[in-house]
């Protein structure tokens, strides 16, 4: 755990007031991850607040046993939208946060037709490996908190983010064979 979460977080066990500065520290990270996690910004914010909410709540409860503080967000986080989604039963599809803006440059076409891809090559996996992926590469946890996010082992992360990973270079191959199939008739 960073010596700053940590010094924080003792700092809000002594005083809740100082939890503001935890708050104002992790927010954007944790609403970007629930954004993702529900496609939807109203949603979101309702996962962050809860997030956010439990975390303030339970803060005298919190022990770093090897987890730090972001990845217990991160699980609270996951646990919140995984309820939401239970609550409302439906899925919501899983996206990347990001501007389409049109340009002009052949650069920028090639990089919006990759990101297309690699949406559509994520929205074609299960849940369970878009996950991984997500909590990994962009929310840039690194493997021990992905494993205290998912309440597994770190062996376990990295064989199912490897598994994931394969999953997603065959449907991007396969996204790609039928781009070029469409663009030979």
């Amino acid at each position: 755990m960073l010596d700053n979460d940590q010094s924080l977080v003792l700092q809000t066990q002594q005083d809740p007031q100082a939890f503001g500065r935890l708050y104002d520290l992790y927010v954007d990270r944790l609403f970007r991850y629930a954004y993702r996690q529900m496609g939807d910004e109203a949603l979101a914010q309702e996962v962050t607040a809860v997030t956010f909410e439990k975390a303030l709540h339970h803060i005298q409860e919190y022990e770093p046993r090897g987890v730090s503080f972001l990845a217990w967000l991160y699980r609270i986080a996951r646990n919140e939208a995984i309820s939401l989604h239970r609550k409302r039963k439906w899925l919501a599809p899983w996206r990347i946060i990001g501007q389409t803006e049109k340009r002009a440059t052949e650069t920028a076409v090639q990089r919006q037709q990759e990101f297309h891809q690699l949406h559509q090559a994520l929205a074609r996996l299960a849940a369970k490996d878009r996950e991984i992926i997500q909590l990994r590469y962009f929310e840039e946890l690194d493997s021990e908190e992905v494993a205290a996010v998912l309440d597994c082992s770190v062996d376990n992360v990295y064989v199912r983010l490897h598994r994931a990973l394969k999953k997603l270079e065959g449907q991007l191959q396969t996204i790609d064979l039928i781009r070029e199939v469409s663009y030979e008739r």
